[in-house]
């Protein structure tokens, strides 16, 4: 289960991630698109502006026939008569300058001029030290050709364009927002079919549901129905093999059972032993076939236990034992409720031999297994038996009647399923039986 939230975060994750990133690129290329074409559109109607007032000046220049000097009989009153108003022009021709009463004894470096990005227009500092932005222009006043420089302040321009950058900001990260807000949505609404699946799918493997079922939308539907037909083409396939099994064992075990009732095979003892072995196979691996195959279901712990318990007190009834059971009420077990039985019995079965007065039974959930432990007050086993106890068919005392199979086959059926049994010295001087099974 781990794994498969593991993989359906990753898939959430991978599938926002690629939202966030289309996000960002459609927020990040259409904020810059627009950016570029709003300082465009300024760029465009500054220069506008300041051709219109380069036009006004040019037409105040005026030279005679008989002179060789441009004079400036336009307007003085204006932003380019204030001194250091910010808006200034400067008029270059052969080796003379003329310039704006703005400039007052002052004059533009135009050797320092740079350009600006996406536009014909200058920049150029200021006398002080005011960045300026404007135009340059060769005209020609009466048959003499010059440079004609007109700046204002670029201020105008850096300012609209910080207010710009500001709102395409403030638009950009809601977008931004909002887009995301989207995807996780989108992602939320469009994994909830499959969440869904993956629900049933635990009910399935659960034991609580014997199929996913349909409801999953025109993509998952398919997926669901093939599922379905997988599992139950499976449980067709494990009965059968389980029915196969529990013939040949029968068909088997009839003629052994003949021949080890007849009275000359006690007259050849390994004769006799390789009866016995083959109907402890026959046993072992019978077990072994049905353990899982069955319908798994929530089983609780407590009434299996009850009546396991009830069980072994007939069977044990003439040697008196006191068996305690602590099991809280709402435990439950995911599985074969006969398997549980198998494996359990034969653990208890054991514990009632070997016990002298008490076999105590608990059990509880521990990191997501099932964990039951028994333990009675035997006379135990050595280091070495504890080794050698899950050997098929290793037994220890001749004169205690059984086969010595039930620990293998408890073993083999916790096997099955993910379990594990594990045999220690108890606290109460015998065995202690711990089987751990998935829960």
């Amino acid at each position: 289960m781990a794994t498969e939230q593991r993989w359906q975060a990753g898939l959430a994750l991978r599938l926002f991630a690629l939202g966030a990133l289309a996000a960002l690129l459609i927020t990040a290329v259409g904020g810059s698109l627009l950016r570029q074409s709003v300082q465009a559109s300024l760029l465009n109607s500054h220069q506008q502006r300041l051709e219109e007032k380069l036009e006004r000046i040019q037409a105040g220049f005026f030279r005679s026939a008989d002179e060789t000097a441009i004079r400036w009989v336009g307007r003085s009153n204006d932003e380019f008569g204030r001194i250091f108003s910010g808006w200034y022009w400067q008029l270059e021709y052969a080796d003379a300058l003329l310039a704006s009463r703005s400039l007052w004894d002052s004059t533009l470096d135009t050797a320092r001029t740079s350009g600006i990005d996406g536009s014909t227009l200058l920049g150029l500092p200021g006398p002080q030290a005011q960045q300026l932005i404007g135009i340059r222009q060769t005209i020609e006043i009466d048959g003499l050709t010059a440079v004609l420089h007109l700046y204002g302040p670029a201020g105008e321009i850096t300012t609209a364009l910080d207010q710009l950058d500001r709102t395409l900001f403030i638009t950009q990260m809601a977008l931004l927002a909002g887009l995301l807000i989207s995807s996780a949505v989108q992602v939320h609404l469009g994994l909830r079919p499959l969440h869904r699946l993956r629900e049933r799918l635990g009910l399935v493997s659960q034991g609580r549901s014997d199929n996913v079922g349909d409801g999953y939308g025109p993509e998952l539907d398919p997926l669901a129905r093939e599922l379905d037909t997988v599992l139950a083409r499976n449980a067709r396939i494990v009965e059968r093999a389980r029915g196969h099994a529990a013939d040949l064992s029968h068909a088997l075990k009839k003629p052994l059972t003949l021949l080890h009732a007849e009275s000359t095979i006690q007259d050849h003892p390994m004769l006799r032993q390789q009866v016995n072995h083959m109907t402890q196979l026959i046993d072992r691996h019978l077990a072994r076939a049905g353990s899982g195959a069955g319908a798994i279901r929530a089983i609780a712990v407590g009434e299996r236990v009850s009546s396991l318990l009830a069980l072994m007190q007939r069977l044990h009834a003439g040697r008196q034992l006191t068996w305690q059971a602590t099991i809280p009420p709402e435990l439950h077990w995911r599985g074969e409720a006969t398997d549980f039985e198998e494996m359990l019995g034969n653990l208890l079965d054991n514990a009632g031999k070997w016990a002298t007065s008490t076999v105590c039974i608990r059990a509880g959930i521990d990191a997501g297994n099932l964990v039951v432990d028994i333990d009675d007050d035997g006379p135990g086993m050595s280091p070495t038996q504890l080794l050698a106890c899950m050997r098929r068919g290793q037994r220890f005392d001749e004169s205690v009647e059984g086969s010595g199979l039930g620990l293998v086959i408890a073993r083999d059926i916790a096997e099955t399923y993910g379990g594990e049994i594990k045999l220690s010295a108890s606290g109460r001087g015998g065995l202690h039986v711990c089987l751990k099974l998935p829960a």
